[in-house]
């Protein structure tokens, strides 16, 4: 399959340009995120191509809003034998099925590789977050730089409303889970470092390195199914979250592949929020000034939690019927 029969290319002329992709996956409620994200992508990570998997039914709106030099991809196609709806209706694991779209926006980003198969590396960009500052996600001789999680970076934001719950995810939210780790070591056989934490809204991605461990996962576990449904299918645990396609590669590459990677630090936040009346253009340099980038990320509003709550407690039909507009 090629990305051609995928991915809706973008037209233009060659010229001089990064030797690297950025990859993203987006839900149409995030649009708005990712439009205010692409400028600051193009000014402060050079890169080739920024790719967009979204649904088909939202390529003309993403393409409308995102211009002609995104690679738009539909998410249905780029992971072999795996569909979202697919993956709703033959999993049961907590959080399962609205649960569904989290993970298997994961495996979008994995699957970039499969559509372009002559890249040797490429950037995971979270959809939700801005880089502020100038980042060089590979390092002079190549390497990718693989930035670590910090208490600190949930520490809110000033002049963002929060309560007592949003404090508490933002602190859970950059520490280490040991779901993940658990989970990395069923998996792959092998005993993590659980001392540190990268997710951290972004991974530099060595594809050679990624082949290497989807294909371990693949050989270590039987059945005809891809790595993907191999995955799903052997998680264990009772938490929501028990993948996590960042800390497995940063466990992955550091252990099996150190001297194509390096951990640095950078200053970042999660849960900000451009408030009504506030200028988007100050708030974004404001926030320049101490952090090199910060996530916009809806479930760190107390609104919204509300909202969701009331989502959660609606008869699945009627979750199904709002869910197909987002």
């Amino acid at each position: 399959m090629t990305s051609a029969a995928v991915c809706e290319l973008p037209q233009g002329g060659a010229g001089k340009s990064p030797d690297f992709d950025i990859v993203t996956a987006c839900r149409k409620k995030d649009l708005a995120t990712l439009s205010l994200a692409l400028p600051l992508l193009k000014k402060n990570i050079p890169h080739r191509k920024l790719w967009v998997f979204t649904a088909r039914a939202n390529h003309k709106l993403f393409r409308d809003k995102l211009g002609s030099e995104v690679v738009i991809c539909d998410e249905d196609e780029a992971i072999p034998g795996m569909t979202l709806d697919q993956l709703r209706r033959e999993v049961d694991l907590p959080g399962f099925p609205d649960g569904a779209g989290w993970y298997f926006q994961q495996f979008l980003k994995y699957s970039y590789p499969l559509l372009e198969p002559q890249a040797d590396r490429f950037l995971i960009w979270d959809a939700d977050t801005l880089p502020l500052r100038p980042i060089q996600p590979f390092g002079a001789l190549g390497e990718a730089c693989l930035t670590p999680a910090h208490p600190a970076c949930g520490n809110p934001l000033a002049g963002q409303p929060t309560d007592r719950r949003t404090r508490l995810l933002l602190d859970q939210a950059t520490r280490v889970h040991g779901p993940y780790f658990d989970n990395y070591e069923h998996l792959l056989g092998e005993t993590p470092d659980r001392s540190h934490s990268f997710i951290a809204q972004h991974m530099p991605i060595q594809v050679a390195c990624l082949t290497a461990m989807l294909r371990k996962i693949d050989s270590k576990w039987p059945g005809n199914d891809g790595w993907a449904w191999k995955i799903v299918r052997n998680l264990r645990g009772e938490s929501p979250n028990l993948f996590s396609e960042y800390e497995f590669y940063a466990q992955y590459a550091l252990k099996h592949f150190p001297r194509q990677h390096r951990v640095r630090p950078l200053d970042w936040r999660r849960g900000g929020k451009i408030l009504n009346g506030i200028n988007k253009e100050e708030q974004i340099q404001a926030w320049a000034q101490k952090f090199d980038f910060v996530a916009l990320e809806a479930w760190a509003s107390p609104w919204r939690r509300r909202l969701v709550s009331l989502y959660l407690a609606m008869p699945l039909v009627l979750r199904n019927w709002v869910r197909s507009g987002i």
